[in-house]
């Protein structure tokens, strides 16, 4: 199967996921993220706004915050084909962009200077290369970056596919098995 194949595939599986179930798994992940040495170490992190099919980041994010972690999202430009990370001060002060995602819109800082990613995707292999919306951006975001990276999936998310070139892999899963 090809890669967009395997998306779609793989959202679809996703966005039938029953919603307690999918509740109990990401409380699961949240606590073996916070619970984790890199997440520990890190004071300044960068994390998606979720969408409603992927493990859901805003009680991540409120706890990041409250430990007193500086919490970064994605700040893209669309036209550039570009991404940084903008930080995010409350999760009360989000609007959507073209492409209907949540993003900050404050005045605060912009950076690629992180010490974790949360990364996001749709599909993963066991050695931590990706699929993610098709856009390239945390592929090439992530060449560039020496932060720690993690992604929380669902055991579902894992399959086999050909990398590419530009691939770049996620150092550590954290895997839910449903």
């Amino acid at each position: 199967m090809s890669k967009k194949e395997i998306r779609k595939e793989i959202l679809s599986q996703m966005k039938q996921l029953d919603k307690e179930h999918k509740l109990r798994a990401d409380a699961w992940l949240k606590n073996q993220l916070i619970n984790n040495t890199e997440y520990k170490n890190a004071k300044r992190i960068g994390i998606v706004l979720s969408m409603t099919h992927e493990v859901d980041t805003y009680p991540i994010i409120e706890t990041m915050l409250s430990d007193g972690k500086k919490v970064f999202v994605p700040n893209t430009n669309y036209k550039l084909k570009e991404m940084n990370f903008k930080q995010l001060l409350s999760l009360n002060r989000l609007e959507k962009d073209e492409k209907g995602l949540l993003y900050v819109n404050d005045d605060t800082e912009i950076t690629d200077q992180l010490d974790l990613i949360v990364v996001p995707g749709v599909a993963f292999r066991d050695d931590g290369y990706r699929i993610g919306y098709g856009g390239g951006y945390y592929d090439r975001f992530l060449s560039d970056s020496n932060a720690n990276t993690i992604s929380l999936i669902y055991d579902l998310q894992l399959t086999q596919f050909e990398i590419e070139s530009h691939d770049q892999p996620v150092e550590k899963l954290i895997i839910f098995n449903t």
